[in-house]
């Protein structure tokens, strides 16, 4: 009875391991799941003027209009991810208030400075990190929901668009396509994508280009989801060596 009971220990222990270390309910063992939003401030949602934990942003200037000339490079990248830290904005009354379109209530609008509460006028490149534990990738995908003023990317035509860079969101420097171009403030905008490709173990870089075009206040919101699916067999090693350590003990 004692060995029975000993043995049941072990295995909600080995559950309970695997657990913490990403299983989902309901899909395949070992599931990383990473959530990246705008606007936290101390690990939380952040008040106007508070600096984001984790976002910066360009630091070569913010012009309404393209922020570069040319198509951007890894140093440009490189430079946005150890720029300054992004800061929570008010939105204003007439984007629908601190957490709207979106349906995460835990993000906030950003931008690079303020006007007043407000986020100030101009285009910039954001960058958001995010670490990947998992070491053999099978596969990955991202789900997006976020709104920006007016627009991300440079692909938009009309009102002063147009430009070198029409992608507004990337993963480690490389551009998401069309899906991820063109939304606004008055529409939370939604898509899935495969970033199998574009993901490695370690430290990654998500980045969104909001672009101003009007010369009025402006930023960005987002929350982001990022599931990551290891290779089959490599993700139940902990529990299968806490299950040993317990027959070792027995």
């Amino acid at each position: 009875m004692v060995r029975d009971l000993n043995r049941k220990r072990w295995l909600a222990a080995a559950c309970g391991t695997a657990l913490a270390i990403g299983c989902h309910a309901g899909t395949a063992l070992g599931l990383e799941i990473i959530t990246v939003r705008s606007g936290q401030s101390g690990g939380s949602p952040g008040t106007p003027g508070m600096f984001d934990d984790t976002v910066r942003y360009n630091p070569w200037g913010n012009p309404t209009g393209p922020i570069s000339a040319s198509a951007f490079t890894a140093s440009d990248f490189a430079a946005t991810a150890s720029g300054p830290a992004a800061v929570v904005v008010d939105p204003g009354p007439w984007m629908g208030g601190a957490v709207a379109p979106l349906t995460d209530p835990l993000a906030r609008w950003i931008n690079f400075g303020m006007t007043g509460i407000n986020g100030a006028p101009g285009s910039a490149l954001y960058a958001v990190p995010f670490w990947v534990n998992t070491t053999t990738i099978t596969s990955a995908t991202i789900t997006f929901e976020g709104g920006a003023d007016e627009i991300l990317g440079d692909w938009w035509p009309g009102f002063g668009g147009g430009g070198p860079n029409p992608d507004g969101v990337y993963i480690n420097g490389v551009g998401l396509g069309y899906m991820y171009q063109g939304f606004n403030f008055a529409f939370a905008t939604t898509h899935t994508q495969s970033i199998t490709t574009l993901v490695n173990p370690g430290l990654n870089h998500l980045y969104f280009y909001q672009r101003d075009l009007t010369s009025g206040l402006s930023g960005i919101i987002f929350s982001a989801t990022i599931e990551v699916v290891p290779a089959p067999g490599s993700t139940g090693l902990l529990a299968l060596a806490v299950l040993a350590a317990g027959r070792r003990r027995r």
